[in-house]
């Protein structure tokens, strides 16, 4: 298992994609902004356009500096990425910042990412 580390300013909604290290699963996303952000925020983790872990930021967790935890996709919680992929998006995790809020802010956070947990 590996903590892949996220530091990322925004100030407009924005995809980052993540080259993975080798083949595995996302686990965990968790994170926090350093500014006031507006409920219904999102930060979607993704392979390709499937989210696999969520963090939706609830009307009382608003505030600068909460900790935010994702929620696993029920169905697809599981799926591989891989860098050796013959599909490009299957290289790469792409992390969805959705930037309701009107302040420029920073999400600061990590994904813990299982090589052991796959098949």
């Amino acid at each position: 298992m590996m903590i892949i580390p996220i530091r990322e300013y925004v100030v407009a909604a924005k995809d980052v994609y993540i080259p993975v290290p080798y083949r595995g699963i996302v686990v965990e996303v968790k994170g926090s902004f350093s500014e006031a952000v507006a409920a219904a925020d999102t930060v979607d983790v993704l392979r390709d356009s499937t989210s696999v872990n969520k963090i939706t930021v609830g009307a009382s967790n608003t505030a600068e500096g909460v900790v935010l935890t994702g929620t696993p996709d029920s169905t697809n919680k599981d799926l591989v990425f891989d860098p050796d992929s013959s599909t490009a998006a299957n290289k790469v995790i792409k992390l969805s910042i959705s930037a309701l809020e009107t302040n420029p802010t920073t999400f600061n956070g990590h994904i813990v990412y299982d090589d052991m947990a796959i098949t």
